[in-house]
């Protein structure tokens, strides 16, 4: 189906168009996410996504410690393996990884299925129990997707996963409305908590999600195997022969290897861990700030629903591209360093960059112009939260850009600094939030401010240290400074244009659509009158050279 060795080998070319199919997939599966979730949010409300919420933040955080430093870490040591011809050590690592998430991935679903009730209830939720339990399954599942989607990506070749996260939500989507309805009406059958139950039935569609993600991948994968082998087969029996004659295996041993695989993992999954912990915070601190402030118990769940079921929600699809940039980038520059093309290394840091803020930036202006616009569009029956986009809109980019720096720093071997950064801003973010969600005039906007700083202080320690580490001389204009213009002339043209349509049509949803459409194309032809769009970035979009030719032809660019 694929040639593997050829996907090897073109690599150093094709990382951005590997993470451009990452981040489609993930764009299409954070709209899928939206298809059931509006549905969800209209039966459970804002008390129902608190539940929801604090769930998916425990699972989050358990999945980080089973398995969220694997792909990345898979993919570097499979990516320095395979550029030194040597992809059956590739494979072994893969082997030993599969054994290892496994293992951890089991115990800890058992684990927090026991304890859910403890968990839940220590998190100040204990009707997420149920929810919870329906979900544990899902950190043993996803364990092993994450090895398989690791090795792949160390290939250069992100379509197995891109394929598997969009099978994933596409059963995420449809079960998780099926279950809420049947478990809420059962709930209410039974004179028991809807909300617990409609929560619990929105998690056991992701759970069943999972599966149907783990079945796609492992398809992929003998459906490929046969060339893999080929690969393996041929490169193992080139180092049997050059063995023979150094009178040793030329094996790397066992021990060695699974040292490196937790090594390398274990800083990945720290740095990610210290975020996950910052925002388990929110659930613990949130909701008892926001009493001190004046606010009775129910009105402070509605409002932590709003932050989860909503503003997360909807930053996750700028953090989705940036996020496939991280993962694409961390094979191809740890490929480039190995074999010490500095120069390589630098111009994949700053198309990476271009590339995430090109996009990041107008989707981050977008939000802050239409945030309460866009919430009414999605939850027309519970359109409360939008105006957390307006004061939290910019933490949209310093999150895409902690991404991208994160995944450069992990590549070249420097993973501890992100670590210390996201130490740095997390505990930022606790501080901001015990000071600023206590005080009533600021009450929920203190936790989306919080996030800002968060992410503003672990990116800005990321970017010092990547250029002491590179003397990498950063493009800012074609980076931050040309999207940033073209971001405020549309956001201007963008809040014009919403208010003359929503007068003349009367309605939000058909205003909005349009006005994000007619943004869009704003966007484009301020970058292109600022020269922030090249050949090189037409190229990595969908049907880039027929998009490119047609702009020649037309004298455009």
């Amino acid at each position: 189906m694929y040639n593997m060795e050829t996907k090897r080998e073109n690599s150093g070319n094709n990382f951005v168009r590997q993470a451009v199919i990452l981040a489609f997939a993930g764009i299409f599966a954070r709209i899928l996410g939206f298809v059931y979730r509006v549905p969800l949010t209209d039966l459970i409300g804002d008390d129902g996504n608190a539940i929801y919420g604090v769930s998916f933040d425990i699972y989050a955080f358990l999945l980080i410690l089973s398995s969220a430093g694997l792909p990345a870490a898979i993919a570097k040591m499979v990516a320095e393996r395979r550029a030194a011809g040597r992809a059956d050590q590739a494979h072994r690592v893969f082997r030993l990884a599969l054994t290892l998430a496994a293992g951890i991935g089991f115990i800890l679903s058992v684990f927090t299925f026991i304890f859910a009730r403890q968990i839940a209830t220590f998190m100040n939720f204990p009707e997420a129990t149920l929810a919870l339990q329906l979900l544990t399954p899902t950190v043993f599942i996803v364990a092993i997707m994450a090895v398989f989607r690791g090795y792949f990506q160390g290939m250069a070749n992100t379509k197995p996963t891109a394929f598997s996260q969009i099978i994933e939500q596409i059963f995420n989507a449809v079960l998780s409305i099926i279950l809420a309805h049947s478990l809420w009406n059962f709930a209410i059958s039974r004179e028991f908590d809807e909300f617990a139950y409609g929560a619990a039935g929105g998690t056991l569609g992701s759970t069943l999600g999972a599966v149907a993600g783990l079945l796609a991948i492992l398809g992929l994968y003998f459906l490929l195997r046969k060339d893999i082998m080929r690969s393996v087969y041929a490169s193992s029996k080139r180092r049997r022969t050059i063995s023979q004659s150094r009178n040793d295996s030329g094996a790397e041993p066992t021990s060695v290897l699974v040292k490196t695989i937790f090594a390398t993992s274990f800083t990945i999954i720290l740095g990610t861990a210290i975020f996950s912990v910052a925002n388990l915070s929110d659930t613990l601190i949130v909701t008892n700030r926001l009493q001190d402030a004046g606010f009775d118990e129910s009105h402070a769940r509605e409002l932590l629903g709003q932050l989860k079921g909503k503003f997360y929600t909807i930053t996750n699809i700028p953090a989705a591209i940036t996020s496939a940039l991280a993962i694409a980038i961390i094979p191809a520059i740890s490929a480039a360093n190995a074999i010490g093309n500095r120069i390589d290394v630098h111009n994949k840091i700053n198309t990476g960059m271009r590339v995430g803020m090109f996009i990041t930036i107008p989707i981050a202006f977008g939000l802050a112009v239409l945030g309460p616009q866009i919430t009414e569009l999605l939850f027309p029956n519970h359109p409360e939260g939008g105006t957390l986009f307006t004061w939290g809109f910019v933490s949209v980019i310093f999150l895409g850009i902690s991404q991208i720096t994160t995944g450069v720093l992990q590549a070249l071997g420097k993973a501890i600094v992100p670590i210390y950064a996201a130490l740095l801003g997390a505990v930022a973010k606790i501080v901001s939030n015990l000071i600023l969600i206590g005080i009533p005039e600021i009450n929920i906007y203190g936790a989306v401010i919080g996030t800002t700083i968060c992410f503003s202080l672990a990116a800005t320690v990321n970017c010092v240290y990547l250029f002491k580490y590179t003397c990498a001389k950063f493009d800012l204009k074609g980076i931050i400074i040309k999207p940033i213009f073209a971001s405020v002339a549309m956001g201007m043209g963008v809040y014009t244009f919403y208010h003359i349509t929503n007068i003349l049509i009367g309605r939000n949803a058909p205003a909005t659509i349009i006005a994000i459409v007619v943004g869009a194309v704003f966007y484009a032809i301020f970058m292109l009158l600022l020269k922030g769009i090249g050949e090189e970035e037409i190229l990595y979009l969908p049907f880039g050279k027929k998009i490119l030719r047609i702009m020649q032809q037309n004298g455009i660019i």
